[in-house]
C-alpha cells in the first residue's frame, strides 16, 4: 500500500479519535457541571420570600420593623452578600430587606433584556411598587450601585436615597480578569459554556476568584455557603451573570452625562485598594460629578458589606438620619 494512502489513513484515525475524546470530555463537563449545580442548591437554599412581577420572581430576605431599607447585590452575587452580617447590624432599628435581583440566586427573570441597567432598575421600582414599601433607602454594592443609580434617576419619587457601596458608576473599559469569562454575547454560545465547563472552571478557580474580590482583605470564613459565593458556579447563575455582565456594559453609556440630574441624597463608601472598581475614578469622579460625598477606607477591598458591616452600618445608618421624614 503506498505510503500515502497511510498517511491519510492515520490522519482519519487520529482526528475520529481526537473527536472522540472531544466528545467525551463535553459529556463528563456536562454530567459534573449538573450534579455541582444540585449539590449548589441544595446547600444553599431558599430561605426568604417571593414577590412574583410581571417579567421576573423576586426572591428576598426581610428582618426588622421601622423605616425600609433594600440592598440591592452585585455582579454573581446574592442576598446572602448582605445577610453574611450586614442586616443584623441593621435589624433592630430598620426593616432591612435584601433581594436576590431578577435572575439572580433565588430569583428569575423572563427575558434576558431585563438584565439592562433599566430593566432591573424599573423591576425593583415594581417590587417597591407592590409590596407597598414607602421610601426605602436604596443601598447598591457593586453593580447593585448602578442599578442604585438608574432605579433613583427614573424613579426618584419611590425613594428615599442612595448609600452606594463600591459602586460601578462609570462604564467598564476592561473587564475585571475575575469577570472575563463570563463576557460572552453570543446567547448559543453562553449556554454551551454554561452546561459544559461553567461550574469545572469555576470549582477549579474559585480560590483565586474569591481572593481577589475580596483583597487586600482576606475571604470571609465561610463565604461559599453562608455568603452565597458558590451559587455563582450553578449553570443558571453562569448564564444569568454573563448576562448581567453584557447588558450592563451595554447600557451603563445611557447613565453617563446624567450625574447633575441625580436628585436624592446621595452618599458612597469605598475601599481605598479595590482591586475590581477603581475607587478614584468609579468613587472621586462620581462623586465630583454628582455632588455626592464620599467616604474612602483606607486599606480596604471590594467586599465591605462582608468584611466591614459595622462600617458599612455606621455609613447606612447615617444615611438614613439625613433622609428622615
Amino acid at each position: 500500500m503506498p505510503n500515502s494512502c497511510l498517511d491519510d489513513r492515520n490522519m482519519i484515525n487520529l482526528l475520529i479519535y481526537v473527536f472522540v475524546l472531544l466528545f467525551l470530555i463535553i459529556v463528563l463537563s456536562t454530567i459534573f457541571t449538573s450534579i455541582i449545580t444540585r449539590k449548589i442548591k441544595r446547600s444553599i437554599p431558599k430561605f426568604g420570600k417571593t414577590t412574583v412581577l410581571q417579567d421576573a420572581e423576586i426572591h428576598w430576605y426581610e428582618a426588622g420593623q421601622g423605616r425600609p431599607i433594600i440592598m440591592l447585590h452585585g455582579l454573581a452575587g446574592n442576598l446572602r452578600n448582605f445577610t453574611y452580617a450586614l442586616t443584623e447590624q441593621l435589624d433592630k432599628d430598620y426593616r432591612v430587606i435584601a433581594i436576590d435581583r431578577a435572575g439572580c440566586g433565588w430569583s428569575k427573570r423572563s427575558k434576558p433584556e431585563i438584565a439592562t441597567l433599566q430593566g432591573q432598575a424599573r423591576i425593583i421600582s415594581e417590587f417597591i411598587e407592590q409590596e407597598q414599601i414607602e421610601k426605602p433607602l436604596i443601598v447598591g454594592h457593586s453593580l447593585g450601585g448602578a442599578i442604585a443609580l438608574a432605579l433613583a434617576l427614573e424613579y426618584k419619587n419611590q425613594i428615599a436615597g442612595l448609600a452606594l457601596i463600591c459602586p460601578a458608576t462609570q462604564p467598564v473599559d476592561k473587564v475585571p480578569d475575575i469577570f472575563r469569562f463570563l463576557n460572552i454575547s453570543s446567547p448559543s454560545l453562553r449556554f454551551f459554556v454554561a452546561h459544559t465547563f461553567s461550574s469545572f472552571i469555576g470549582i477549579l478557580t474559585r480560590k483565586d476568584t474569591f481572593e481577589i474580590a475580596f483583597a487586600p482583605e482576606p475571604v470571609s470564613e465561610n463565604f461559599s455557603i453562608r455568603g452565597g459565593g458558590d451559587l455563582a458556579f450553578s449553570s443558571n447563575a453562569f448564564i444569568k451573570t454573563s448576562e448581567d455582565l453584557a447588558f450592563a456594559l451595554s447600557s451603563a453609556p445611557l447613565l453617563v452625562g446624567r450625574e447633575q440630574e441625580l436628585d436624592v441624597p446621595t452618599k458612597i463608601l469605598f475601599g481605598e485598594q479595590d482591586e475590581i472598581l477603581d475607587a478614584k475614578i468609579h468613587g472621586e469622579k462620581f462623586a465630583k460629578l454628582s455632588g455626592a460625598q464620599i467616604k474612602i477606607l483606607s486599606g480596604k477591598g471590594h467586599m465591605l458589606p462582608l468584611t466591614q458591616p459595622e462600617e458599612c452600618s455606621a455609613f447606612i445608618r447615617h444615611m438614613m438620619n439625613e433622609t428622615s421624614i
